[in-house]
């Protein structure tokens, strides 16, 4: 586990999503990027019953890391749990209950690129397609503040030079830690928060 960075890739007008993750995937290859597999983050999204003002729960479970689930608390903790966690959750039913809609995933290609690792996904809530993920992970470094540049470099191979170079908060608040695989959970969590609001919007 490295330091990674995990962005929503912008559609543009008069494309469809297929189209532009086939037109990512050959930017992403013509790197010399090799597919090494598949990948899926789910999320989905739980809130407490009979409580005011309540945080929403959101519970993750990565590919990545088969034996685990994140719980992150929106815009709060997270902790690192077992599979069993789930089963846990189902048995509070009296306290917290699956939000209306709150199940989120992302599902696509793993990449690898030297000491870099790209996943790019589609981004669908039931059967509607909602966007495209792109995560960059930078295995060799654990520290955000000493690689930052290389990513964003990397970034700007196939994003030009439009690429936002700026740490995002949630990376610059633990940029001096030990990056974890959690807030790696949280950019998800973030990404798919962000989505399910534009939803709402339209």
């Amino acid at each position: 586990m490295g330091v990674a960075y995990v962005s929503p890739w912008k559609v543009p007008a008069g494309q469809n999503v297929q189209q532009n993750i086939e037109e990512l995937h050959n930017s992403i290859e013509q790197l010399g990027a090799i597919k090494t597999g598949l990948f899926t983050v789910e999320c989905e999204s739980y809130h407490a019953v009979n409580v005011a003002n309540s945080k929403t729960l959101h519970l993750i479970h990565s590919t990545e890391y088969p034996a685990s689930r994140f719980a992150c608390f929106e815009d709060g903790p997270s902790i690192v749990s077992d599979v069993m966690l789930p089963s846990f959750l189902s048995k509070l039913r009296s306290v917290w209950q699956p939000r209306k809609g709150g199940r989120i995933e992302s599902k696509g290609h793993r990449y690898e690129l030297g000491d870099f690792v790209l996943k790019t996904g589609i981004i669908s809530m039931g059967p509607s397609t909602k966007g495209i993920s792109l995560e960059v992970e930078y295995t060799p470094c654990v520290y955000p503040c000493d690689c930052w540049g290389i990513i964003t470099e990397l970034l700007k191979g196939f994003v030009g030079e439009n690429m936002v170079t700026n740490m995002p908060t949630l990376i610059l608040e633990k940029s001096k830690e030990i990056y974890t695989p959690d807030i790696t959970m949280q950019q998800y969590v973030e990404l798919f928060s962000n989505i399910r609001k534009s939803n709402l919007v339209r």
